[in-house]
């Protein structure tokens, strides 16, 4: 790299000549040296990437047999205590269940006779406050709103103030 052409390129960039620069850091760049990595730096390199590769796949296949073995394990001890296991916790379920359900139902009730109330408050207080006077106004409100909105969109979307049609 000839540190002419770097002047030369850093002055036609300041002087804001884009093409004359272009140019000149087409120059200066196919003057630079070519940087080859040695045979052994590639060698080791690709050496390291295969080893990777094969040390990736093997923790791969291990992981899938380590995880066939225990799904086979877990079966086979399901299988197998299954007849041992399986009445005691049909039992404590039973129990859990017949003991816990009536309070869930109990406790479902209670919450649902408070949304009812609420819900049963808000109707009367709506019927209270809906008045067909009331609702004309809040319809004409919302008209209204809905003009303002159209208007403004079309004035939003006209390239000039005064282009506009309202």
């Amino acid at each position: 790299m000839d540190r002419k052409q770097l002047e030369r390129w850093m002055a036609e960039e300041e002087g804001g000549h884009d093409d004359a620069a272009d140019a000149a850091f087409a120059q200066l760049f196919t003057a630079m040296p070519r940087l080859e990595p040695r045979p052994a730096f590639v060698e080791q390199a690709v050496a390291a990437a295969w080893q990777w590769r094969a040390r990736r796949r093997r923790l791969v296949a291990f992981g899938w047999a380590a995880a066939a073995v225990l799904v086979a394990a877990g079966a086979l001890a399901a299988y197998l205590a299954s007849p041992t296991l399986a009445p005691p916790f049909i039992k404590v379920l039973a129990f859990m269940s017949g003991r816990a359900v009536p309070w869930f139902v109990a406790y479902a009730t209670v919450a649902m006779s408070s949304w009812l109330t609420l819900v049963h408050v808000g109707g009367v207080i709506a019927s209270a406050l809906v008045t067909p006077a009331r609702v004309a106004a809040l319809v004409g409100v919302e008209l209204f709103g809905l003009l303002a909105f159209f208007a403004l969109q079309r004035i939003a979307g006209a390239g000039r103030f005064g282009d506009a049609q309202v």
